[in-house]
Order: C-alpha cells, then sequence, then structure tokens
C-alpha cells in the first residue's frame, strides 16, 4: 500500500496509479497523481480536455507525429525533462503566446520536434521546404483527422499511465 504524506491511502482518481505523490509538487488537485496533475494542466491550456489529447495520442499510436519517437516511461521521460513527453503543437500564426483556442491545435510532438525541428522547417522559405513528413503534418493534423476525435475509451486518465499501458498491453 502507498500512503501519501498525511497518512491517508493514496490512489490516483483518473489513472488508478498508486505512486506516491511527491510533496515538492504543487498539484490543483489532490486526487490526481502528479503526472495526471501535469496532463490535465496542460490540456487546459490548450483549451483541450484528457479525453481529446488522449484521442490524439491514439490515432498518432502513441508516438510523436514527426519523428515517431515513443516515450521511455521505464527510464524516465527521454526528452530530459521531469513534466511530460509530449508537448501540444499548435498554429502560432492562430493565438497569443501562451496557450491556444483549441481549434488550432495540430498534434502531440515530443520536446525537440516541438522546440527546434518544427519552428525551423516553419522558418524556412517555401522553396526550400521538401520534406514530405513535416509537409504532410502540416497540411493534415493529427488533430484534426476524424480518427482522432475522443471516445469513451479516451475518457480515464493520461495514455501513458501505467495503468493505461497494463490495459493496453492485457488487450493484445
Amino acid at each position: 500500500m502507498v500512503y501519501a504524506y498525511d497518512g491517508t491511502y493514496f490512489c490516483c482518481a483518473w489513472c488508478q496509479d498508486d505512486d506516491d505523490p511527491d510533496p515538492r509538487f504543487r498539484r490543483a488537485d489532490k486526487e490526481l497523481c502528479v503526472r495526471c496533475n501535469r496532463a490535465v494542466q496542460q490540456a487546459q491550456k490548450y483549451t483541450l480536455t484528457i479525453a481529446q489529447v488522449n484521442g490524439i495520442l491514439r490515432f498518432q499510436r502513441d508516438a510523436c507525429a514527426l519523428c515517431r519517437e515513443e516515450p521511455d516511461y521505464e527510464s524516465g521521460f527521454p526528452d530530459g525533462t521531469t513534466r511530460t513527453f509530449w508537448h501540444i503543437d499548435h498554429d502560432h500564426a492562430c493565438c497569443a503566446p501562451g496557450g491556444s483556442c483549441g481549434r488550432c491545435v495540430r498534434g502531440m510532438l515530443c520536446l525537440t520536434c516541438n522546440a527546434t525541428r518544427l519552428p525551423a522547417y516553419e522558418r524556412l522559405p517555401e522553396m526550400l521546404r521538401d520534406s514530405p513528413r513535416f509537409n504532410d503534418y502540416l497540411r493534415n493534423p493529427p488533430a484534426r483527422h476524424p480518427h482522432a476525435q475522443s471516445t469513451s475509451h479516451d475518457l480515464g486518465g493520461p495514455r501513458g499511465a501505467f495503468s493505461s499501458i497494463l490495459d493496453a498491453f492485457f488487450s493484445h
């Protein structure tokens, strides 16, 4: 059994993980583990629900939409951060910095693709943009695909939570 720092048993309300919540991290919702709390905050910043984020990730097959990198949940976050592997990409021409209206969300990317690769590609002159993968992503963003819409399977905690990994493992 895992007990929270106040002596009570802790189990995340969404992902059902019983990882001990780290007291160093502030959580807006004390019912959620650190990972779920961060996922909720990130989704809200981009005017999305966790179900919508999960739908996009499901459509992308839990991999970055550009480099196809998958997070390594066993050894931590491959992007070197302690926050989250996934970064929500949106069209910066649509909304002011620091958030999004939700309609301009394009997909879920790893930190490297979201912070360096895609911005560098978008800064290129039109005649030099010759990458089929990047061009397809920009023309047909995964978040706008009909199959990326959330379903009843996407209503739980964030994909990548231990319980989601177990569900995926046993459903094959």
